[in-house]
């Protein structure tokens, strides 16, 4: 025989609201954390390559960046698009279910890579994409640059 469903208690939707918000916490942690690896990478590039002054490890590190760079994006577009966007439903679900939410809340939008050229766009995401691609131009223009000889 069937059981009737019901409500789950306050404290059960408490909790899972403090889960939801603890998770997008952690998922923006790790895009941070992306951008902050790209950028050591990037240091480590000028310097490797002032320090040692052999072409070909500038190749290998500039690849490297490029690659990190790539991954970070992808990291970057899905964390917003799958993960925060997934988060912010519940969340915004749970919390209209205890009403601390308003109705009208609205949830965050997906971003795209082509959204980099489009300024007037803005929030903490795109930020972060558009780090990591500046940072994929840096890998390649100082590979070119370094390439055909002018050094800084």
């Amino acid at each position: 025989m069937p059981t009737k469903s019901k409500r789950p208690s306050e404290a059960a939707l408490l909790k899972l609201l403090d889960i939801q918000w603890q998770d997008h916490f952690q998922t923006r942690s790790q895009t941070w954390k992306a951008l902050e690896i790209t950028s050591l990478i990037a240091v480590a590039l000028v310097g490797i390559d002032w320090k040692i002054d052999n072409p070909s490890v500038t190749i290998v590190v500039a690849f490297l960046l490029a690659t990190v760079a790539l991954f970070g994006m992808q990291i970057t577009l899905r964390h917003r698009n799958s993960v925060e966007v997934t988060k912010f439903k519940i969340i915004k679900s749970v919390g209209e279910d205890l009403a601390l939410v308003d109705s009208k809340l609205e949830l965050p939008k997906s971003i795209h890579w082509w959204d980099v050229f489009l300024f007037w766009k803005s929030n903490t995401s795109l930020f972060i994409l558009r780090m990591q691609f500046v940072l994929l131009l840096f890998a390649i223009g100082y590979l070119v640059f370094r390439l055909i000889g002018i050094k800084s």
